[in-house]
């Protein structure tokens, strides 16, 4: 009994010493942080087993839908390049800077798409990774863009640089395109209201749920007449301005009807 006491005594030391010593490294700023300050080759190893174990765990139970269709590889090709290029350099392309500078480095796609499977890939671009940089796009794009996302992904392995840029170019010309909060991507504008759900939708011309935002002129504002193409409060279906360089989205609080703006609202009611 006095034999287990003691052991017990210096184990509970142990910890309270251990503790103090890093509260001590913590509170001192000894600790580098900087991205340029890489990690140790053990520090790198426990990091990649935890993230994989729990991946595989928490997707465990997730069940992938039929993916690889024409139209979902387009979508997902097409969120890619708006999302995720910006860190994960596309087929036959160098890392950006941003990539290069990030701490841990973003990861190269090909071996994920051959290694992983669709339900952790999945998993993945829904709740992000914490501390990687990796974001959880769950929060603002559908189930049917993230398993477009996914599709494209296991589709990287056996990817040229000319096979994605001819599914841009085939993404762009089949008026598909990039989706967050449930509706289309219009000229750098994110949609707050409710587009289809079908894992593309690029609305060049007008679309559901367009807050009317382009890369021109961006007024998205408030009409208190029938002027200006927005959305309005009845559910309506909306469309986009389609002057060049002036496109005022317009909120119709009257009857319900939108229509396209042709020109930029300068009597006050838009802003």
């Amino acid at each position: 009994m006095q034999v287990f006491k003691i052991a017990l005594t210096t184990l509970v030391v142990g910890i309270l010493a251990l503790g103090a010593a890093a509260a001590g490294v913590v509170y001192s700023g000894a600790y580098n942080v900087a991205a340029t300050d890489k990690h140790w080759p053990i520090t790198y190893w426990v990091l990649n087993q935890a993230v994989h174990r729990s991946v595989e765990r928490q997707s465990a139970d997730i069940e992938a839908p039929e993916l690889g269709g024409e139209q979902q590889l387009l979508a997902g090709a097409a969120n890619f390049d708006a999302m995720c290029a910006g860190c994960h350099a596309p087929p036959g392309a160098r890392p950006s800077v941003a990539a290069q500078g990030m701490n841990p480095e973003p990861p190269g796609l090909a071996h994920a798409g051959a290694e992983m499977s669709a339900s952790e890939i999945y998993w993945i671009l829904k709740h992000g990774i914490k501390a990687s940089g990796m974001p959880a796009w769950g929060s603002t794009h559908s189930d049917a863009d993230l398993w477009a996302m996914t599709a494209f992904v296991k589709q990287w392995p056996e990817m040229s640089e000319t096979d994605y840029e001819q599914m841009l170019a085939s993404a762009e010309t089949s008026g598909i395109g990039h989706h967050a909060g449930g509706g289309g991507h219009d000229g750098g504008g994110h949609s707050d209201g409710q587009g289809d759900d079908q894992g593309g939708g690029h609305h060049n011309g007008g679309g559901k749920g367009s807050d009317g935002n382009n890369a021109d002129h961006k007024s998205g504002g408030h009409g208190d007449g029938d002027q200006g193409g927005g959305h309005d409060d009845g559910g309506n279906k909306s469309s986009v301005g389609n002057n060049s360089d002036d496109k005022a989205g317009g909120h119709d609080d009257t009857d319900g009807r939108d229509s396209a703006a042709d020109s930029h609202n300068d009597d006050g009611h838009a802003h």
